[in-house]
């Protein structure tokens, strides 16, 4: 027989044996002072319990138990228990009161406990008062709104046409602002190109035509020789801005002075045409009358104004701008 072999040891077996041989050493926490170990035992404390109000309880009455007269040996007689209920008082009826009025919060009323006698009762009489008429109202008239009544329109003056062959005196009396041009037109060829200008005109269905064109802007009216006269001498200039004067109306027109160049004019010896060849300003410069207008200056001379035509009455007018 062979002998056995010995086994061949590893370094893993070797090394399991040395760790066999090694004892374990473990580690032990250090518990501090403080700490309290686990299995201590712990105070009990016991939980607060909310205060309660004990309410009071019921009394009930003891309940009797009736003893027998004779208890005979081995036998226990057994009664049924009697139960009293307790007794409710009932409320006594109140006397009644005299007077029910309750009573004021500051009084007191005391009433006594001894029933008071009622009293008769008094006898109500009823008085029944008439109503009185109500009183009478006087119905108010209405009273309405003074209105003042309008003037009575002013009855319009009927002035004869002026004649044939007369003079005619023009005067504008109201400005250049806001006329039209037309009408700017028809009163520049009448020579009245400003504010109180004056010309002297005779009379034609022409000349009427383009005086009632423009009659919101113009007056005019018939002239005799006198006042024709008066114009001359007052506002008539020569060429030079020189007056006219007797003089003049003799060098030129071999008259004895402005007089009778005047009636020259108005019976129609000397036209007008001549007159202001001759070196006459056909224009006569005028100025607002003294005193002022005696009415509006947009109104016609027949509705109480101052425009149109205005016959005679132009003289007036005249000698108050001259």
């Amino acid at each position: 027989m062979s002998a056995k072999k010995p086994k061949r040891t590893t370094k893993s077996a070797s090394k399991k044996a040395a760790k066999a041989k090694t004892t374990r050493t473990t580690r032990t926490k250090k518990t501090p002072d403080n700490e309290v170990p686990p299995d201590a035992e712990k105070p009990e404390i016991e939980p607060e319990k909310p205060e309660v109000e004990a309410e009071p309880l019921e009394t009930k009455q003891p309940v009797r138990e009736v003893e027998p007269a004779t208890k005979p040996t081995g036998e226990v007689e057994t009664k049924p228990i009697e139960i009293t209920k307790p007794e409710i008082a009932q409320p006594q009826p109140e006397p009644e009161a005299e007077s029910k009025a309750s009573p004021t919060p500051f009084e007191t009323v005391v009433e006594s406990p001894q029933r008071r006698e009622r009293e008769p009762e008094k006898a109500v009489v009823e008085v029944r008062t008439e109503p009185k008429p109500p009183p009478e109202v006087k119905a108010e008239t209405k009273r309405r709104a003074a209105v003042r009544p309008l003037p009575k329109p002013l009855p319009k003056m009927k002035l004869p046409q002026p004649p044939k062959d007369s003079m005619l005196l023009i005067i504008r009396l109201r400005g250049t602002f806001g006329v039209p041009y037309h009408l700017e037109k028809t009163l520049r060829s009448l020579r009245l190109g400003n504010k109180y200008n004056a010309t002297l005109s005779k009379n034609s269905p022409s000349v009427l035509g383009m005086l009632r064109q423009v009659k919101d802007y113009i007056t005019w009216g018939d002239l005799k020789p006198a006042d024709v006269a008066k114009l001359l001498r007052k506002r008539g200039e020569v060429s030079g801005g020189k007056p006219v004067t007797d003089k003049f109306a003799v060098e030129l027109f071999s008259k004895e002075n402005i007089d009778s160049l005047a009636t020259a004019l108005a019976t129609g010896e000397i036209g007008l045409q001549l007159l202001w060849k001759k070196g006459v300003k056909p224009v006569f410069r005028l100025r607002p009358p003294s005193g002022g207008f005696e009415s509006t200056i947009k109104k016609h001379f027949t509705s109480n104004g101052q425009l149109g035509y205005r016959g005679s009455a132009i003289a007036t007018l005249m000698t108050q701008m001259s």
